[in-house]
């Protein structure tokens, strides 16, 4: 009799064991097929029609959205998309944010180059971008109107450093009263940049790196899983969800 409950109760864990295997397998299988092309969301600028234009318009977007890829090798092609859809959605300043010099300028600006030709009209090359990189932007055009409508920059730890220093020089050599109004000046001074309202972090940790700390009080940050093989659809969500947040405003 013994023995016989021993049986059932190896025979019910083993069941109930490779039920498990069995759904994470399923789930593993869900994931990978979700991330394949046949399921992926087409890319907005090869069907652009009023109607499909008209289903992602948003009630609220990010005046500047930051894109952290610290935590990741960093692949070009899926930057570029990045930038393209965050013009589709418009999305008027995005930044790419690693902690070291992790980004090269010339690497992105030749992905969108190579990917979206014709939106080269539509892009004003910012911060880290080199004359020579705006250059060959202007010369892509080929006579076309240049009218731009979203600003890329590339942002590293640097910037954070180095802006401090010059604010705190400034308040240092300024006769007027120390008080928090004076600060601000000379940060936006030093540092003229729009306060990020949204920062997507690639990866698994939610963490800034050090990102803008005098720039993020009233900045919302998201996570998504990877920019490796992003699609629209998951870009999309994550602005969709931002359009419903309240902005934090500091609290």
């Amino acid at each position: 009799m013994g023995n016989l409950f021993v049986y059932r109760t190896l025979l019910i864990k083993f069941v109930f064991s490779s039920l498990l295997i069995f759904l994470h397998f399923l789930y593993a299988l869900y994931s990978w097929l979700i991330d394949q092309t046949i399921f992926k969301q087409p890319d907005p600028w090869q069907n652009r029609s009023i109607n499909g234009y008209k289903k992602y318009r948003l009630k609220k977007l990010p005046n500047h959205l930051v894109v952290s890829v610290c935590q990741e090798e960093v692949f070009y092609e899926y930057l570029a998309k990045l930038l393209a859809w965050a013009l589709f959605l418009e999305v008027p300043v995005i930044s790419f944010y690693h902690n070291e010099n992790g980004i090269s300028p010339e690497e992105l600006f030749f992905a969108f180059r190579d990917q979206y030709s014709s939106l080269l009209t539509k892009v004003n090359w910012g911060l880290e971008f080199n004359d020579n990189i705006k250059f060959e932007s202007k010369k892509c055009i080929n006579g076309y109107k240049w009218e731009p409508r979203i600003e890329v920059n590339i942002l590293t730890s640097k910037h954070s450093k180095l802006q401090l220093v010059n604010a705190l020089r400034t308040v240092c050599s300024t006769e007027e009263e120390f008080s928090d109004t004076l600060v601000e000046f000379a940060i936006n001074k030093t540092f003229p940049m729009v306060e990020p309202d949204l920062v997507v972090i690639c990866g698994k940790s939610c963490t800034t790196f050090g990102l803008l700390p005098w720039h993020t009080r009233v900045t919302e940050f998201l996570t998504l899983k990877t920019h490796y093989n992003v699609t629209f659809l998951k870009f999309y969500k994550l602005l969709e969800q931002y359009s419903k947040n309240e902005q934090r405003y500091g609290k």
